[in-house]
């Protein structure tokens, strides 16, 4: 019997480090410190730069996704938002004027927010913007313990037609946009000061 429980317990991680390996990406070590840029890739799509984050959080799953989701207080959080207006909502989704420094510029964009509380997930998209048009993802898991998560960021950016900015300095910008936003959005989910 006790072969036969190693023998299943040996083919379960087996098999769960074979799924692993497939998708790319190593297993997380929740009892590793804290990191906003655990791990980075970047890779170009079409005439787009495509970035992704992942991110380790000591905050729990809803509190960070809680955070994100609390666009319209942004500036209250996030240094380099400047001014959000909420414009429309319609059901989970909210479209809002927002005016953020990026790269030394002040942008101003009509972005739509999708919220998928369920899920932990969160999409938004640019409609409209002066600088860069940047679409992307939030998608949170929780540790085991519930008391962590991993904060996969996932952005699209694109130059806007008439951008006097090359492509390559706004996907610098956004990765300093990323780290500005991940560290309020931390302070916001675990009450600390801005």
């Amino acid at each position: 019997m006790l072969a036969i429980r190693t023998a299943g317990r040996t083919t379960v991680a087996a098999a769960a480090l074979l799924l692993v390996a497939a998708c790319g990406e190593k297993a997380i070590d929740w009892n590793a410190p804290e990191n906003f840029v655990l791990r980075e890739k970047s890779s170009k799509v079409d005439d787009k730069v495509k970035l992704e984050y992942v991110s380790l959080v000591d905050a729990t799953a809803k509190a960070v996704y809680d955070a994100l989701a609390d666009v319209e207080h942004f500036p209250d959080f996030i240094p380099g938002v400047d001014n959000v207006q909420l414009l429309s909502v319609s059901g989970d989704t909210r479209t809002v004027q927002i005016a953020q420094r990026v790269i030394g510029r002040q942008s101003n964009a009509k972005v739509e927010w999708t919220f998928h509380p369920d899920q932990l997930r969160i999409e938004f998209k640019t409609l409209v913007s002066n600088l860069s048009n940047n679409d992307g993802t939030y998608e949170i898991t929780a540790s085991p313990d519930g008391k962590r998560c991993i904060v996969h960021s996932t952005f699209l950016v694109a130059e806007p037609a008439g951008s006097a900015a090359p492509i390559g300095v706004l996907a610098s910008g956004t990765r300093e946009a990323f780290l500005a936003a991940a560290r309020g959005v931390k302070a916001r989910a675990t009450g600390a000061k801005k």
